[in-house]
């Protein structure tokens, strides 16, 4: 009815279907509704409904594309339905006392931080959220290495709730430690960081607590009305035109019978993978191997070396800024091989993460949510390369590594 190809409906059925399969062998192999696999479902149903050309920006994928995009799917899978050892690996122990200085000590630098930012912003953020390009203007003037602080802000209410419930920290540090990371949060307008702490700090709460499916309901939708509405404070206070008109617009869609709810889908993901193939073939015209370069880009970012000169990004290929999902960095460092062995490790830290956490180590609440994050933004950079996982999981494994497990098994 609106001028779909016949082609592009069979293969939007065929990947829908093989996430629907995914979705049913997700309740098989783990019996439970959040696992492995499940967290893959929903990136596995948006690339069903990018084959449905409903923008002029979007096109029909190379076939290298498809082989990158068959290959992730099939690894990842693969190794999401085995099983391996989850004990984890010791490397910090401390007492009680040292936990939780380390853990006021993140507090208390990020809430420095954010008074340093403060001070070169010229105005705390908060105050003035009408400011049209507030976001903009506030990221071009973050202090470098202090703001890792505030990276890691959205982890704070999750680690100081796992003290709580350790008898770690009392409850009156607990609301502490949670009202200042939150008034940080609010300041930032960062849908990664919001998304981050929701997810952490959700899947901590199961950790301690049983949960029925009215309540993760309930969170997801507070979750979407939260990212929306940081998005529409995001957007150009001086629009003019409608909100349907806008994201049609920006989405390349002159089809009038598209919805605003599918042209947001093609923005944010559909147009995704027109740029995956984009840089997949430009890659191969220019005969490019980043040999690690975006694999290890929290070590480029730490001692500055793009800065500085020594590594330089094609334009064309920065995935950052052109955004091509997290099936694109493993191939632009090491071609197909590289799809294969990251996307193997991908599935490998998922299964052991999440056998950890259902095996009660505290630890284990955090990374597996920080797995989670990673696949959910997988639409569209790869967080399992970013300063903010790395630091994350560093971290945790610093003040929460070596906790004994509960005793109740889930």
């Amino acid at each position: 009815m609106i001028g779909i190809q016949n082609d592009q409906i069979i293969n939007f059925s065929i990947y829908y279907c093989y996430a629907s399969f995914a979705l049913v062998l997700s309740n098989i192999r783990y019996k439970a509704i959040i696992n492995p696999i499940s967290i893959f479902v929903p990136f596995l149903y948006l690339l069903s409904y990018s084959f449905l050309q409903l923008s002029s920006e979007q096109f029909s994928y190379s076939p290298k594309t498809f082989l990158i995009i068959n290959c992730s799917i099939i690894l990842y899978l693969f190794f999401a339905t085995l099983n391996y050892n989850s004990v984890p690996v010791k490397i910090f122990t401390f007492n009680n006392d040292i936990r939780q200085k380390l853990l006021c000590f993140i507090c208390l630098m990020a809430l420095f931080t954010f008074a340093v930012e403060c001070y070169v912003f010229g105005f705390i953020p908060i105050l003035n959220i009408t400011n049209a390009d507030l976001y903009g203007e506030t990221n071009e003037k973050l202090v470098p290495f202090l703001h890792y602080f505030i990276l890691l802000n959205p982890l704070l209410p999750t680690w100081a709730y796992i003290f709580l419930k350790e008898k770690i920290i009392s409850k009156k540090e607990f609301k502490f430690i949670l009202f200042i990371s939150l008034f940080i949060l609010l300041n930032y307008l960062s849908k990664q960081l919001y998304l981050l702490f929701g997810i952490s700090f959700f899947v901590t709460y199961t950790f301690y607590n049983s949960i029925n499916v009215k309540s993760l309901v309930k969170a997801l939708g507070v979750m979407v009305l939260v990212l929306g509405a940081v998005g529409f404070v995001r957007l150009d206070s001086e629009l003019t035109m409608s909100a349907n008109e806008f994201y049609r617009a920006i989405a390349g869609i002159d089809n009038e019978n598209i919805s605003i709810l599918e042209a947001v889908f093609v923005e944010y993901s559909s147009k995704r993978f027109s740029v995956l193939d984009q840089m997949v073939e430009y890659s191969d015209y220019i005969s490019f191997l980043g040999y690690g370069i975006y694999t290890f880009r929290p070590f480029t970012s730490f001692f500055l070396l793009e800065k500085i000169g020594i590594i330089q990004r094609v334009v064309e290929l920065n995935s950052e800024s052109r955004v091509g999902t997290f099936l694109i960095d493993p191939y632009l460092d090491f071609g197909i091989i590289g799809v294969v062995l990251l996307n193997a490790f991908y599935g490998y830290l998922a299964v052991r993460y999440y056998n950890q956490f259902r095996k009660k180590y505290p630890e284990a609440a955090v990374k597996f949510a920080i797995i989670i994050f990673c696949i959910l933004m997988g639409m569209f950079v790869n967080y399992f390369n970013s300063m903010l996982i790395w630091l994350g999981l560093i971290i945790n494994k610093i003040i929460l590594g070596s906790l004994s497990p509960k005793k109740t098994i889930i």
